[in-house]
């Protein structure tokens, strides 16, 4: 994916933290060629978004979470030849040139991966997910609900997106409709309540079947 759309930054060298604490999340302006320098050089998630570095940490509950939850579709996929569910490592690319996202979980038929700044294709740049999935913490709530979403409505090939609350039992559907840029959104907030992407059915009970609320 060329970022020849960017606005031009002044060329000095980022300073990134060493480490982040759980649930922390950073933001830094950035160009496209400053991602590239960082992003495989800290232990934490780099994201670049509309011209800026997006960092985070995950906790040891949210990374329990978001297991769960890529178990639980891989049961449903699993027999689906053509389908993959997939991790956190894997870059989701916005169009439009505005970046490089990182989903907690997301499915995909048929994966078709983007370029390299080389020009080669590379299995970590995923262009066609059908459903992301995102676990909210305190820290990264406001930037998945609200900025990133906007985002991830661009990609054609999404048909859902969920959103799952690691606190209490929440969870938050976004649906495309044949209507273009038309959304259907469902909440489910019981236990007892089964959340639906299309003929997926994810029983509340078993996403949070790890989860200790306080």
């Amino acid at each position: 994916m060329a970022q020849t759309d960017c606005v031009p930054m002044e060329a000095v060298a980022l300073k990134l933290p060493d480490s982040l604490e759980a649930d922390e999340l950073l933001y830094m302006p950035a160009t496209w060629a400053d991602y590239l320098d960082v992003v495989d050089t800290v232990p934490y998630t780099v994201q670049f978004l509309n011209n800026e570095l997006i960092m985070s940490q995950a906790s040891g509950d949210h990374e329990t979470l978001v297991g769960v939850l890529i178990w639980l579709l891989n049961n449903h996929y699993i027999a689906h030849a053509d389908y993959q569910v997939m991790g956190s490592s894997v870059k989701i690319i916005i169009p439009g040139d505005y970046g490089d996202v990182n989903a907690d979980a997301c499915v995909v038929k048929s994966p078709i991966y983007g370029l390299t700044p080389t020009g080669k294709t590379s299995n970590s740049r995923l262009i066609n997910p059908e459903i992301v999935v995102e676990v909210l913490s305190k820290s990264t709530r406001r930037f998945d609900l609200q900025e990133k979403l906007t985002y991830y409505k661009l990609i054609p090939p999404l048909q859902h997106v969920l959103f799952v609350d690691q606190y209490r039992p929440y969870a938050t559907v976004y649906s495309r409709t044949n209507v273009p840029d038309e959304w259907l959104n469902h909440d489910y907030r019981t236990l007892d309540s089964t959340v639906r992407l299309g003929d997926l059915e994810l029983p509340m009970s078993a996403i949070y079947r790890k989860t200790v609320f306080e």
